[in-house]
């Protein structure tokens, strides 16, 4: 009979659903670690999660050794490329330690990915998951990979436990990466919604380490989550048990989008800081930094005419971190109106002097050459959509989606142009318009 491994790449293209209802023998894994997992489900959750960890973590894929009690958790892990930023992150702060070791504590472990890219980075890694059979997988998983530095436990993390898991270890840093999914399972975004509870092990987390790193949802309310997270030690003053909270502890919020999606929030906590936090953006390997007091205290800069030649669009990381005015004052750029999230130049500028004045800007959205601009009304609609039948349509600040003002528009998506249905708003004139928009060449390929 073939071994575990070579069944699973002999059927890595099978139709799993067929493959349980067969009469198959099923090889076991020679690992005593994998005993208690039933074969059959280990096999086919194997071959199902190794397809989605094809892109999103190419190294897992190509090392055939590795086994997955689940598929849920090849869906929740983080990419290879967020695990590293993280990585980087955690060890930058690490170092404020001076310690002769690094060293880590996962305490949500999960299938490993974090912990294995903190492997890399830093001397000794505390890997901790409550679940038996994924502790057990990602245990034998590490073994195959090489990462010897990685200790393995099995615990649920609780108040009560967290002595106990920890032990002797002493992290330079803690991570908690909670699970946001209800006993249900229906997607949460609250901290105490979360498993574990964040808010509840906060003080027994900030005793045992200066500074505590958390992935958040990237659906989570960056400002919500910074006061709850500063605020909380009022909850524990008043039962007696949290001496010495000084309520401004969130010192880093990063912002972490990758392909045009916002993947995670990171939360970087130092109990020894009451500095207010900055703001940092980083979009495909770009990295864009402000205060807290800076997003919170700028001003938004507006059109003084309905003239607009550049159009930049901010992307994922920037549009999450919600610094739409400090944009404005970073950049000297405007906005087209209040609550419409989209920016030019307020002076005449030729295309090499936009692009000079936006090489930055590139990194983080798209940069338009606007075509043409007209009132948004069905004669124009149907003059752009004869013009350009294929393209792409956004909506912004109107009372229509982006799908509905393409279907009103009859048209289809494409390269033709981009399309922009707009609320503009100057001193002199407000109202609703269509910027017909084609890409800038230098954004091409940065966004």
């Amino acid at each position: 009979m073939d071994s575990f491994e070579q069944f699973i790449i002999a059927n890595a293209e099978a139709d799993t659903a067929r493959l349980l209802l067969s009469n198959k023998q099923w090889p076991r894994p020679e690992d005593q670690r994998l005993s208690d997992i039933p074969v059959k489900y280990l096999a086919v959750n194997t071959i199902d999660a190794r397809a989605k960890l094809r892109k999103k973590v190419p190294e897992w894929y190509s090392t055939t050794g590795l086994v997955y009690p689940t598929t849920l958790c090849a869906e929740q892990c983080s990419s290879s490329v967020t695990a590293r930023y993280k990585t980087s992150v955690a060890h930058r702060i690490a170092g404020l330690s001076g310690g002769s070791e690094s060293k880590i504590a996962d305490l949500t472990g999960g299938l490993g990915i974090d912990s294995w890219a903190f492997s890399e980075c830093f001397d000794k890694v505390l890997y901790n998951e409550a679940d038996p059979a994924l502790a057990a997988a990602t245990s034998h998983n590490f073994e195959v990979l090489g990462a010897r530095n990685i200790r393995v436990l099995n615990q649920e993390t609780s108040p009560s436990l967290l002595s106990r898991i920890l032990g002797d270890f002493e992290p330079d840093v803690i991570f908690l990466d909670p699970a946001r999914r209800s006993s249900a399972g229906k997607k949460v975004f609250l901290l105490e919604d979360c498993r574990p509870d964040v808010l509840a092990l906060l003080p027994g987390l900030l005793s045992a380490c200066r500074h505590l790193l958390l992935k958040l949802s990237p659906m989570a309310d960056i400002q919500l989550v910074t006061e709850r997270l500063d605020r909380t030690y009022e909850r524990f003053l008043e039962k007696g048990d949290g001496s010495g909270w000084n309520g401004r502890w969130v010192r880093e919020v990063h912002v972490v989008s990758s392909g045009g999606e916002c993947k995670e929030l990171l939360v970087w906590m130092d109990r020894e800081w009451n500095d207010g936090y900055s703001l940092i953006c980083r979009e495909d390997g770009g990295t864009l930094e402000f205060t807290s007091s800076e997003v919170a205290g700028s001003k938004a800069k507006y059109l003084d005419s309905t003239y607009v030649r550049y159009l930049f669009e901010p992307g994922k990381s920037l549009t999450k971190a919600a610094a739409f005015n400090a944009l404005c004052e970073r950049f000297g750029l405007v906005k087209l109106a209040r609550f419409t999230h989209l920016y030019t130049f307020p002076e005449v500028l030729t295309e090499d002097e936009a692009l000079l004045r936006a090489r930055e800007l590139i990194k983080f959205g798209k940069l338009f050459r606007v075509k043409e601009l007209l009132p948004l009304k069905r004669s124009s609609m149907k003059e752009i959509s004869r013009k350009y039948p294929q393209s792409e349509v956004t909506a912004r600040n109107i009372q229509l989606t982006s799908e509905e003002l393409m279907k009103k528009m009859g048209t289809g998506s494409g390269d033709d142009a981009h399309i922009f249905g707009v609320r503009i708003e100057t001193p002199y004139d407000s109202g609703n318009y269509l910027l017909v928009c084609g890409r800038m060449p230098d954004g091409e390929s940065r966004a």
